[in-house]
């Protein structure tokens, strides 16, 4: 073997195999999705110093093969060994971390999830935030869909990385200065008791957890019903108590994107700036774009992360200047077309008309909505904002591997939505907010899952921008109807803003003194009710194969949480569940033990063993073990590789290999015991997937004898809309909570009270009949006289 270490002191690469000491331990670990460490003792010999940090560290085989790359993490502990000559003499304990290490040590920022993309593609994004100069990728192979990934900035590069590569049942490693992933098997070593490479001595195999087949999965807190909440003013009253508590974004994921553009330069771990001219730079007034390219596309600064069109969204560019001469798109969202015009959803078009700068509203690539006219010096507020009653638009993606071999994938699918939006401007010069002007709102009826968001997309533009802030919340909207007139749509904010009102934690909606509504004005606000996620799953097949013949009752349970990817929704939770029973009922996923060799590269191993695997062994690898003796013939997934190096010519390289399929030891699937307080387990495996929510569903009127419903869908052959006094409540039988059922998607509910509240869902024919997974809420706090 050789070990070599470069201290950076002028002296390159220097051989210290020979200051190894014999008897220490000399140990190499491979950890699936983890760095892999490296521990050897040296006794530097006459001439060499002791190891420095951050010192380069190889260590090779007698072939030359590569077995451990990476840099001393720590200084070397030193341990007096005794007296010599030239005084006293240390051991040095040194302890190094392969190439990301360099990777780790950088800070990640708070950011939001990246969607739609693959694993290749989410841990590029990722290296897009990093300075990594000098490595190499190859991941060619990572194509697994990942629907999101949030970044978690309190952990390291490794700990995010190793998160990304697990949901995705992908292996990654950073060796020689070369980032590989590739899915869990890709490699397969062959040991065949048959064939004579394997050493049953050496082998030490097991099932060590029990079989499921009736799995209960509980997730996030998620929006569940579709409220639709009436008030009246009476020209006083600026506080309204909710009925429920909306759903609210947590606070640490309100704001995923904020920048004042305050640095020396733009911040490469928010932005992708493409700008082949340098005609985009940081100045006093933040952001300062002086040209461009004449054309969209070329100019641009454009977000790392792509966002989710889920929920409400507000996306401000603050202090916006412009100059004499401009044309461009300023604060655009754009459906992945590229960033062209046609492919702009919503946006700003910056333009000149007779001499003087124009901002005209995108949406979906044309013109639309009012024209402004710009003021010559004056500082402007573009604020973008988009509503949709769904928030979740991208369900998350379960990997898992049965009995067969094969991997299959769970979700990933979208969630369609009607969404609205509004586009505005403020003036903010000399630091007084005058009042927005709306320049267009309405209904966006293509609505993509996710966008890419840029701020400043320059044919040739002359502006400065002063701060982006992009704020998500939950999906909640506010429309008011003055007396004898029309809906207007109301501003969620902050007084700087010039916001109308504001949703409170508290479930409170509060108008600001400015905004007090009208007497007999109708005000709604729309927004979704929350409750814990949760799905129970069973596979009828193992049931009755574990009940032998029935004599035994061949239900096994597994009650717990998916901790990773994390399910959203119960939409998510149903598939990681069906993900689980994949696995769960699988006896060839619950093996787990271990394997020792001797050399397993060279081939100079123990009889039984020599050139069995051909190639270097890694996590994510698999053993393909065959012996007819023990009764063994199964695939297994390599975890973790201790390496034990000796000092002896030839050298011997000792691997104890311990494996574990994905049953034995959660892999693409993390799971914990825990079961959340507040969630409600369902009392029975789910039979048949639920109906679709009515999130499109609307109420045309609401009148002194009568609240109007259209459901904007058709219900199935035998099928209705059921409207209940209470949620959860839905059966085939009537029930005292039973209003009406219609087989017609428009209806009208009879009202019987100033204050009433009504929950329906849509029905099949089914026995019991099949119902929408949540229900559309209608709940009314007007006078009779509405």
């Amino acid at each position: 073997m050789q070990l070599t270490i470069n201290n950076y002191d002028g002296k390159g690469a220097v051989d210290y195999t020979a200051s190894i000491v014999a008897g220490r331990s000399f140990r190499i670990v491979r950890r699936l999705n983890e760095p892999v460490t490296c521990e050897v003792t040296l006794l530097p010999a006459s001439g060499l110093a002791i190891p420095a940090r951050n010192g380069r560290v190889l260590v090779s085989d007698d072939s030359g093969n590569l077995l451990f790359t990476g840099y001393v993490a720590t200084e070397p502990a030193l341990e007096l060994a005794g007296q010599s000559s030239s005084g006293a003499t240390y051991l040095a304990l040194v302890q190094a971390i392969s190439d990301d290490i360099l990777l780790s040590r950088q800070s990640l920022p708070q950011s939001g999830a990246t969607c739609g993309l693959t694993a290749g593609q989410s841990l590029q994004a990722l290296l897009s935030r990093m300075q990594i100069a000098g490595i190499l990728q190859s991941l060619s192979q990572a194509t697994q869909m990942l629907p999101q990934f949030q970044l978690d900035p309190g952990r390291t590069w490794a700990e995010n990385t190793g998160t990304l590569a697990n949901a995705v049942r992908n292996a990654w490693r950073l060796m020689d200065g070369t980032l590989i992933m590739i899915p869990v098997g890709s490699v397969t070593h062959t040991l065949s008791e048959a064939q004579g490479t394997l050493s049953l001595s050496g082998l030490q195999v097991s099932m060590t957890k029990a079989l499921a087949n009736d799995i209960t999965v509980c997730g996030e807190a998620e929006p569940s019903a579709y409220v639709t909440e009436y008030f009246q003013g009476d020209g006083t009253t600026v506080l309204f108590d909710l009925t429920e508590q909306p759903f609210l974004q947590p606070a640490s994921k309100e704001k995923p994107l904020v920048d004042t553009f305050s640095g020396p330069a733009v911040n490469p771990q928010l932005w992708a700036l493409s700008d082949p001219s340098a005609d985009v730079t940081i100045t006093s007034n933040g952001l300062t774009c002086g040209g461009g390219d004449g054309q969209l596309g070329v100019t641009m600064l454009a977000a790392i992360s792509n966002l989710e069109l889920g929920g409400s969204i507000t996306i401000e560019l603050g202090s916006v200047q412009f100059g004499a001469q401009t044309a461009g798109i300023l604060n655009g969202l754009y459906n992945g077309g590229g960033p062209e015009l046609p492919s702009c959803m919503l946006g700003f078009q910056i333009a000149q008309a007779n001499g003087a700068v124009t901002l005209t509203p995108v949406v979906n690539g044309a013109n639309a909505g009012a024209t402004f006219t710009a003021t010559s010096g004056h500082l402007y507020t573009l604020r973008l904002r988009f509503y949709a009653n769904e928030l979740q638009r991208i369900l998350q993606g379960y990997y898992a591997v049965g009995a067969t071999g094969s991997t299959q994938l769970f979700g990933t699918n979208y969630i369609d939505t009607a969404a609205s939006g509004v586009l505005e401007l403020q003036d903010t010069t000399g630091g007084v907010a005058g009042a927005p002007v709306v320049l267009w709102f309405g209904a966006i009826p293509v609505v993509p899952p996710s966008c890419q968001f840029i701020p400043l997309n320059a044919g040739y533009l002359q502006c400065s921008i002063g701060s982006v802030t992009v704020q998500q919340q939950g999906p909640v909207w506010v429309t008011s109807t003055p007396p004898n007139g029309s809906p207007t749509v109301l501003r969620l904010g902050t007084p700087a803003q010039g916001a109308d009102c504001t949703i409170e934690r508290t479930g409170k909606l509060r108008f600001y003194p400015a905004s007090t509504p009208v007497a007999g004005a109708q005000i709604a606000i729309c927004y979704r009710t929350t409750r814990r996620s949760v799905a129970r799953m069973a596979s009828a097949t193992s049931i009755t194969t574990e009940s032998m013949g029935g004599q035994l009752p061949g239900t096994a349970c597994w009650i717990g949480s998916v901790t990773n990817p994390v399910p959203r929704s119960s939409a998510d939770c149903e598939n990681a569940a069906s993900a689980m029973l994949l696995v769960s009922t699988s006896r060839a996923a619950a093996w787990t033990g271990k394997y020792i060799m001797w050399n397993p590269i060279q081939g100079t191993g123990a009889p039984g063993e020599q050139g069995s695997t051909g190639s270097d062994i890694w996590p994510g690898d698999v053993l393909a073990v065959s012996s007819a003796s023990a009764g063994v013939t199964a695939n297994l997934v390599v975890r973790t590789i201790q390496i034990d190096l000796t000092s002896t010519v030839p050298s011997l390289v000792k691997y104890t290999i311990a494996f574990a399929n994905d049953w034995a030891d959660d892999l693409a699937i993390k799971t914990s015991s825990s079961v959340p307080a507040d969630a409600w387990l369902p009392l029975a495996p789910e039979t048949a997937p639920p109906l679709a929510n009515l999130n499109t569903l609307a109420i045309t009127s609401v009148t002194g004898s009568a609240i109007n419903i259209a459901a904007g869908v058709t219900p199935p052959t035998g099928g209705g809309f059921e409207v209940r006094r209470r949620d959860w409540s839905f059966t085939a039988g009537p029930g005292p909570d039973l209003v009406l059922r219609s087989p017609a998607p428009n209806f009208s509910i009879p009202r019987a009270a100033a204050q009433e509240q009504y929950y329906i869902r849509m029905y099949d024919a089914s026995t019991p009949p099949n119902y929408s997974r949540f229900s559309t809420a209608v709940f009314v706090n007007l006078s009779f006289s509405a």
